[in-house]
Order: structure tokens, then sequence, then C-alpha cells
């Protein structure tokens, strides 16, 4: 079996593969296994997440493998801080609460609840209804009228931080398909926890299970179907196998030449399926200051820089990361500037927010996903009419050929969807006796 991917997908892939006796290799074009989930490792010994970060108590396979390859979660509701969140809007810093209040967030509780009242009648595993996915979340907006600061709530916070696209970029359907999934998670079981010492610590524990199966730096160019078998061209060598598992995002996939061509609805998936954009900018700073004024390092803002969050709650030492979020947008206009610039500008901006910061500032990283060449965007986030179009093309195998990671699983965007979908292609060909 040859697996084209060492993120989490393929990592789940060729570890199950395995298991049921099957002589595995994986392909990975990074110098680097775990693809969007990605750890930065400060000198002090902190670290925080530049790619996927939070695991929801309904992330069940993620649980499963982290128990199984002996690692531990890292609670963040008890670890996190008892200090208010901030709000930076018109050049004013509040307490979230204040500019939010409760009759901003009764207002924005009518989007939950259309959004609820569409999921009712949509499958999370298969969503259908095209006159809602012909429509985006803001149409949804626009029908309810909502005020100025209950929608700008609801578009910040709803939208675009979770889909990492504007409003009017992502399908009601998709949308509602989302709030089906989570139906029966309550508040308190979202973003609940991170792998301690790193996410980045489970897909180097797959890959190191997997041993010299893994091969780094070795990006795919085509792959063709023979008569009996695979054949997948690495650089100029080539590896055939009885079956390929495809793991990597559609954008990387855009530069491999699959022989035969893939049927056209799944060529026109992997060609056109929208993908979210934005940045990560991890800062970390000598004192964790914005807890000195008060505040826990959440901080909704109306500046290009978006959103924040302490990246460091629970972790030992003085020092401490604050994570700036940037996505639609305001994440592609960041995209858009050089790494050294996004920092600048992002520490300028936070020092408006928490004066002093900047004086403090020890180490900068930033990712801009829609620049790195074997991701091209965040995750998947499927545009008006999409899931009608392309929902299920991509979880159907094409002969010997099959298809995992997030854009093929119901969590979409999740590490949880990652695995799931790597195990189910596993199953599937274990199932065919291979």
């Amino acid at each position: 079996m040859v697996v084209v991917g060492a993120g989490l997908a393929g990592l789940a892939a060729a570890f199950e593969l395995r298991r049921s006796s099957f002589d595995v290799v994986v392909l990975e074009a990074r110098d680097r296994v775990g693809g969007r989930v990605h750890t930065i490792h400060f000198p002090n010994g902190q670290h925080a997440e530049a790619g996927g970060e939070y695991i929801d108590t309904i992330h069940t396979t993620m649980r499963h493998y982290i128990r199984g390859f002996g690692l531990r979660l890292e609670d963040v509701r008890q670890e996190g801080s008892d200090l208010p969140g901030a709000a930076y809007l018109d050049g004013r810093r509040r307490r979230f609460g204040v500019a939010f209040d409760g009759s901003v967030q009764d207002e924005a509780d009518r989007f939950d609840s259309r959004m609820e009242a569409f999921a009712k009648h949509v499958s999370a595993r298969d969503p259908r209804g095209q006159t809602l996915d012909r429509r985006s979340a803001a149409d949804v907006l626009d029908d309810l009228g909502l005020g100025s600061r209950a929608r700008m709530l609801v578009s910040h916070d709803t939208i675009r931080d979770d889909y990492t696209v504007e409003p009017a970029q992502v399908s009601a359907l998709f949308v509602a398909q989302g709030y089906k999934l989570t139906e029966n998670l309550p508040d308190s079981g979202t973003e609940a926890f991170r792998v301690r010492g790193g996410n980045d610590r489970l897909p180097r524990r797959i890959a190191r299970a997997l041993g010299r199966a893994v091969h780094l730096r070795s990006p795919v160019t085509r792959v063709t179907t023979l008569s009996d078998r695979i054949r997948v061209q690495v650089g100029g060598d080539s590896i055939d196998a009885d079956h390929c598992v495809v793991a990597a995002p559609l954008p990387a996939l855009r530069a491999v030449n699959f022989v035969p061509a893939l049927p056209t609805a799944l060529a026109e998936a992997i060609a056109r399926l929208q993908y979210g954009i934005g940045t990560k900018t991890l800062l970390q700073y000598d004192t964790r200051g914005w807890r000195k004024q008060g505040f826990d390092g959440d901080t909704f803002t109306d500046l290009p820089i978006s959103t924040t969050w302490e990246a460091t709650d629970g972790q030992p030492g003085r020092a401490g990361v604050l994570l700036v979020y940037t996505m639609g947008k305001p994440g592609a206009a960041f995209t858009g500037l050089t790494d050294a610039r996004r920092i600048h500008d992002v520490a300028t901006e936070l020092d408006r927010i928490y004066p002093g910061s900047r004086a403090q500032l020890r180490h900068a990283v930033t990712v801009a996903w829609a620049r790195e060449p074997y991701t091209g965007g965040t995750y998947t986030a499927y545009a008006p009419g999409q899931v009608t179009q392309f929902w299920r093309e991509l979880r159907r195998p094409v002969g010997r050929i099959h298809f995992a990671g997030e854009h093929t699983d119901a969590f979409t965007g999740y590490m949880e969807g990652a695995l799931r979908s790597g195990v189910r292609v596993a199953r599937a060909i274990a199932g065919t006796g291979g």
C-alpha cells in the first residue's frame, strides 16, 4: 500500500493498514510529519499550535489515538485563567461582556436558533438540500436583520473564526451540517483539550511506530492506474502498489497528474473546492502582561489582527505566548505580507490593546497556510452550491485509489475528521482483502 501524505489522515491509514498486516509506504512532501498539525516549540520549553489546536469532548477517535500512543490531554477548561476576555473596538478596550452585553448576545443567538432549525432536517454524514446549499451564511444573516453589533459578533466569532472565510463565502447547508454534528455537544465540551506537550506529539508517535515506512521530502507527481496495480511517481522513481491512499489537502493535489484522468466531478472538486485562508502568529512575551492588565488573553478586535488567545494556559514559567488568529478577509490581507512585516504589524496592534507588550516581546513565529506549498489553505470551507456538487464525490474510491483527509469526513476541518478518514479508508481496503 502507498499512502500519499503524512498528516493525521495518512498516518492513521498507514497505521491501521500495518495492523492488518499490509506492507505500507508513506510518502510525505514536507520535511516533517503532521501536515497541518504543527507545534512551535520555544527555547524555554513552552509551545503553541501553529496549526490544528483544539479537541472537543466528542472527538472520540482523536482521544482514542492519544491514549493508545501513551499521550495525555491537557484540559484547557481547568488550566485557563478565570480573568475575563477583552473586546477592542473603535480604539477602546473593554471587557467582552460589556462590549457585547446580554441584549446583543440574545440577538446573536437568533442565528444559532435559525441554524439549529435547519440542522433538524440535515444529515451530518450526508447533507442534502440544494436550496439551502445555494444560500450563504450572509443570506441567513440578512433574513434575520440583526443589528450591527450582533451581526459583527456572529460574522466574526461563529463564521470567520470557525470556517476561515467570510459569511458570504460559506454555504448555509455546510454551516447547518456543522450544527447538526455538534447538536449534543455542550458549550463546556467545545475546545476542551490539547495534547499535553504539543499536538505534534501524536503524529510523531504514529510515524515512529511506522518506522522506515515513512519517507520525507518525497513529493508525489503522478499516480497511474494500471490493469492490476497503482504506480506512484516520486521524482525519478516509482513505486507499484495494490492500492493508493491519497491523504493530501486538495490544493496540493492540483499539482499531481492522475493517469487516466479522475472522473470529472472528482477532478472538479480537487480543482475548485474552497479552502479557507488565514494566518496564525505566535508571540512569546517575557511576562503574561495581559493578565497583569486584568484579562485572560482572549481578545475580540476590529483591528486587522482579528482574534487572540493565550496559547500557554497551564504551561509553567513567567513567559507566555499570545496567539493571533487572523482568518477570512483580514487573513487574506495578512497572507499577502512577508513574515517579518506580519509579525511587526501584529506586535504593533497588540501593543495598542495591551500597552507595553511590545517591549517584552521575546520570540515570534508566523504561518500563512495558503502560502504553504503542500497545503494551500486552512481547511475545507464549502462555498454556496459546493456541498451538493462535491460532498459525495470526495468520499468515493476510484478503483484502487482511495481518498482521505478532513475534506472527506463529516468532521470537516478538524483533526478528528482527518483521523476518522484514515481509519475509514484502511478498513475499506482491509475489507476487500487487499
